[in-house]
């Protein structure tokens, strides 16, 4: 029996249910027709992200330095919170079916953190999902998902799977 990986990337920003939901059905695919799955999670926490909103809104900000310093905190906290349950979906999921799951949480930025994990390793798919942006700013400024796969594509990594949904 041969065995097959599949690479799911959250970040900070990307955590959707719906890239859970395609996940488990890819690895489902990959296991019925006899393979052993492994799902390779990687979780880049994007703190340059949260540095960058914060530069944005200055150094005083609208709700001076102390206060605009715990929003921030506590941006950072939910955004982690999110994703850590998704990756305990993915972990349910992978038990009830027999998957095997291992996680790498690294802090970069997510481009560079998922193509160097896609060139460590030979997998099947790559599944990734879009920041939650409008798709004005995403034509306008890129999407990090968009890059991800036209590089993926480019050196030959993997199939990818961008998923639509907003994060949530």
């Amino acid at each position: 029996m041969s065995s097959r990986r599949i690479l799911l990337a959250l970040s900070t920003t990307r955590y959707s249910q719906a890239l859970v939901a395609t996940a488990v059905k890819e690895a489902q695919a990959l296991q019925e027709a006899g393979h052993d799955v492994f799902i390779d999670l990687l979780y880049v926490i994007e703190a340059s992200d949260l540095d960058r909103i914060q530069h944005m809104m200055g150094d005083e900000g609208f709700l001076g330095t102390s206060p605009q310093q715990d929003v921030m905190a506590a941006l950072g906290a939910e955004h982690h919170r999110m994703a850590l349950r998704r990756i305990d979906e993915v972990r349910a999921a992978a038990a009830e079916r027999g998957f095997q799951v291992e996680l790498e949480e690294v802090q970069g930025r997510f481009v560079a953190e998922v193509l160097r994990r896609a060139e460590a390793r030979d997998y099947e798919v790559i599944l990734i999902t879009r920041a939650d942006r409008p798709f004005i700013s995403r034509f306008l400024f890129g999407s990090d998902a968009d890059r991800v796969a036209r590089l993926v594509k480019k050196e030959g990594l993997g199939r990818v799977i961008i998923d639509e949904e907003d994060a949530s």
